[in-house]
């Protein structure tokens, strides 16, 4: 019951999080070859090396990145921007088809309509894909 002067004990509970939710500062003592091993595969994951410890608190150490990641993210990027371009095309021929008040056309303005949603949910989904795929930090070279 009297304060012997020690100091209270600390609950870790909440350590490394502020009442903001941001991340805080926290500094780890290691020896010289645990921070290379470190630094490397958090490089190869394409976190840094904060994030990489994250992971693996977390149970799910952060995978290494394919050597022909960057090419992905790049040629998904490009095949994304095709089919956008295509959408844009598709729908101002959806329009034109609107005007065109033929009964012989009703087959393809049904099916055109499902292609324009097909497209719509594909750039929906890869935008999602190459938000995940980009790497936080720029590989070092």
């Amino acid at each position: 019951m009297l304060d012997d002067g020690s100091p209270e004990p600390v609950d870790m509970a909440g350590a490394g999080e502020s009442p903001s939710g941001k991340a805080v500062p926290v500094t780890l003592r290691m020896s010289p070859e645990h921070v290379a091993t470190l630094a490397r595969r958090a490089r190869a994951a394409g976190v840094h090396r904060g994030k990489y410890i994250c992971t693996l608190l977390d149970g799910a150490p952060a995978p290494a990145l394919p050597a022909d990641h960057l090419a992905l993210v790049a040629a998904l990027r490009a095949s994304t921007d095709r089919v956008a371009a295509m959408s844009a095309d598709l729908n101002a021929f959806m329009r034109l088809l609107e005007r065109v008040p033929a009964s012989q056309l009703e087959g393809y303005r049904a099916g055109l309509k499902s292609l324009a949603g097909d497209l719509r949910e594909h750039l929906h989904m890869a935008s999602a894909l190459l938000a995940e795929l980009t790497p936080s930090r720029k590989p070092q070279r």
